[in-house]
């Protein structure tokens, strides 16, 4: 039918004056422009930096109590909605959610491709699998779902957003308990373990990949997707039945609706701010090397950035100093104001510890953008 309407995603970026600021959302609400029913996904910046805080806890509160306040969906349905949240938000970034919504339009009449986005979680994870390849598996099976949510093949998936599971102490514990034999991990290699087998569940499903030994994850640095941005942390209270990876996919689909479309690049090292520009001009702008133009600056929905840190302590060739306990959070803060400084906003998704997501000592980038 001529008139079919198509799934049709769209996309808000919210700036919060505080960690549970739903103020960005009821204006939105009173305005017209959001629906909470047709709320998909939420990602956002908070502005926790230390151990212990619960900024993402909180703010992933405050907005499913907003959509179950201001929609018609019960509370079981909206904790299946992926919420990711990055900690950090430090040097001149400031917090900010965006908030993608799925309704029903007109397809696009250029006859290019648009914002294609679905969504999934992974089975409940199980301690013993992280040292199994059960793990990667599960994590392939979600892009998979995601993808078929959006309506895309896998092989079509632009980028990956979303939260690993790893296990506590306790319930390696209770696995152990329970007869599990499972390796003594210390805390870095799980975490390793735990975000690498996200990002190689990425290439497994998207990239086409092998699946893996397990003794690969978290150490066959070479094996990596360009097209995943996947974090690592012990189960919060928040959405879903358990500890699950959840994944929010994007993809650009020719019939569907809408203006947005999105792109992403591989990121060499943490001097490469090209790859910002290379994933804007994948995503449909055709811009320079920056900074960027008032106009092409106004059609920027996100930027996401998954980072590691340099390969052996060096950056092309020069010592860092990698012992320094901020060291990382020093990183977020100089790759803040390099893309702040490129994009003319400091509005930017930046998250760390990237694990076979991009080259090691590099990472990847993607962009939301809208081409109407």
């Amino acid at each position: 039918m001529a008139n079919a309407l198509v799934p049709t995603i769209d996309a808000f970026r919210v700036p919060l004056d505080h960690t549970t600021d739903i103020s960005g959302l009821q204006r939105l609400l009173r305005e017209g422009l959001l629906r909470a029913d047709d709320v998909i996904a939420v990602t956002g910046k908070t502005e926790g930096w230390q151990s212990g805080e619960t900024s993402r806890l909180d703010a992933d509160q405050a907005i499913r109590r907003f959509l179950l306040d201001h929609g018609s969906r019960p509370a079981s349905t909206i904790d299946q909605v992926p919420m990711v949240f990055t900690t950090g938000g430090i040097g001149i970034l400031t917090p900010h959610i965006v908030v993608y919504t799925r309704a029903y339009a007109a397809p696009s009449t250029d006859g290019t491709a648009r914002l294609a986005m679905g969504v999934a979680r992974s089975d409940l994870i199980r301690p013993e699998w992280m040292a199994t390849s059960r793990i990667v598996e599960a994590n392939a099976d979600a892009v998979r779902a995601a993808a078929a949510d959006a309506g895309i093949e896998p092989g079509a998936v632009e980028y990956v957003v979303g939260k690993a599971y790893y296990p506590s102490r306790q319930d390696f514990a209770d696995a152990r308990a329970a007869g599990h034999h499972i390796p003594e991990l210390d805390a870095r290699k799980l975490f390793r373990k735990a975000s690498g087998a996200a990002g190689l569940g990425v290439a497994v499903a998207a990239d086409g990949m092998a699946m893996p030994a397990a003794d690969a994850v978290g150490e066959r640095l070479d094996l990596w997707s360009a097209k995943v941005a996947v974090s690592a942390n012990e189960w919060e209270p928040v959405g879903g039945d358990g500890p699950q990876t959840q994944l929010m996919v994007f993809g650009n689909r020719v019939g569907a609706g809408g203006r947005l479309r999105v792109g992403h690049a591989a990121m060499a090292d943490t001097l490469d701010i090209d790859a910002l520009r290379r994933a804007l001009q994948q995503a449909g702008l055709d811009v320079g090397p920056g900074p960027l133009s008032p106009e092409h600056r106004a059609r920027i929905v996100a930027v996401y950035v998954k980072f590691s840190v340099p390969a052996e302590g060096r950056l092309r060739g020069r010592r860092q100093i990698v012992e320094n306990p901020e060291y990382g959070n020093q990183v977020k803060a100089a790759l803040g104001g390099m893309f702040s400084a490129f994009l003319q906003d400091n509005l930017v998704w930046i998250s760390g510890s990237a694990t076979h997501q991009g080259p090691a000592g590099g990472g990847t980038v993607a962009a939301v953008v809208d081409v109407s």
